[in-house]
C-alpha cells in the first residue's frame, strides 16, 4: 500500500514537471509571437516613414516644392512599378525551382497589376488632378 502511494506520487510529480514545462514552453512561444507582431508593425512604419521622406525629397529638391499633380503622379507611379519589381524579383527567388530544373521558368502564384492596368486606375483623374 504504501509503495503504491509513493509511485502515485512520483507520478504527480512527473505530470506536474510536465505541465510546468509546457506551460513555460507556450508562454514563450506567446511572447515569441507577440514580439514578431510588434517588429512587423514597426517594418511597416518604418516603410511607410520611408515612402514619405522619399516623396518629400523629390519633391522639394527636384521641383523646388511646386510640383505639379501630374510630376506627384508619375514619381508615385515609377515608384510603384520599382516596388512591384523588388517583390516579383524576391518571389521568383524564393520560388527558384531546384538545381536540376533551373532552366524551367518559374511560376508565380500571385498576380500583379500591369503597369498598363494600373494607368486606368479610378485615380488617373481623381486625388492628384488639379
Amino acid at each position: 500500500m504504501k509503495k503504491r502511494r509513493i509511485e502515485g506520487r512520483a507520478l504527480e510529480d512527473v505530470e506536474r514537471t510536465l505541465h510546468t514545462s509546457f506551460c513555460a514552453a507556450a508562454n514563450s512561444i506567446s511572447q515569441l509571437y507577440t514580439q514578431a507582431q510588434n517588429q512587423n508593425k514597426i517594418a511597416f512604419h518604418a516603410g511607410q516613414r520611408h515612402a514619405l521622406e522619399k516623396l518629400f525629397d523629390s519633391i522639394h529638391h527636384q521641383h523646388g516644392g511646386r510640383p505639379s499633380a501630374a510630376d506627384i503622379s508619375n514619381y508615385i507611379k515609377a515608384e510603384l512599378d520599382n516596388v512591384s519589381q523588388a517583390e516579383l524579383s524576391v518571389m521568383q527567388t524564393q520560388n527558384a525551382p531546384p538545381f536540376a530544373q533551373q532552366h524551367m521558368a518559374p511560376t508565380n502564384p500571385f498576380t500583379r497589376v500591369t503597369t498598363q492596368e494600373r494607368s486606368h486606375t479610378p485615380y488617373q483623374n481623381g486625388f492628384f488632378s488639379g
